[in-house]
């Protein structure tokens, strides 16, 4: 029985860990409330894996919003796939004057003084207000929903309480 315990453990752990270089996010920008982007998951936006091609594609949508975003979301070419720096998605809603724009897609996570969410937060001003700024680093995770679930990570954690559960017995 306990090579039971030992492999429920293992499932565990290898479901709790994600690999920040193969996450895929939604990728979209809006200037309108009520396009596709504003809800990715419930429209026909599919998810793209991060690389280096989505994270420029990023920086052209933040400077659809502002060209002062252009300095801010400048990445880089560093090895992200080797895993220097992991990749993460970001999900961001600006309000500049009376038009909101939403940007989804994926951006480096955040490491030491790397943090667009911040930079974006403190260059924020009467006109460019940043009203919502977050990154995360599980499949889909910038969707329209708070909370997102893998649906392979819910059967593999629910087999290994199981088998936790006859070793115990």
């Amino acid at each position: 029985m306990c090579w039971l315990r030992i492999l429920a453990s293992a499932v565990i752990f290898f479901v709790g860990v994600q690999k920040a270089h193969s996450i895929r996010c939604y990728s979209c920008f809006s200037k309108d409330i009520h396009d596709d982007c504003a809800e990715p998951d419930k429209s026909q936006i599919s998810l793209v894996k991060c690389d280096m091609t989505t994270l420029e594609r990023t920086k052209e949508f933040a400077k659809g919003i502002d060209p002062s975003y252009n300095k801010l979301f400048e990445v880089d070419n560093i090895e992200t796939e080797a895993g220097r720096i992991g990749l993460a998605c970001l999900k961001m809603v600006t309000k500049v004057g009376n038009k909101s724009f939403f940007l989804r897609g994926c951006q480096l996570a955040e490491q030491g003084n790397l943090d667009i969410c911040r930079k974006v937060h403190e260059t924020s001003n009467e006109n460019v207000k940043n009203l919502h700024c977050s990154k995360c680093t599980t499949e889909g995770c910038n969707s329209s929903t708070k909370y997102t679930t893998n649906p392979f990570s819910v059967v593999l954690f629910t087999t290994a309480c199981r088998l936790l559960h006859m070793s115990l017995y």
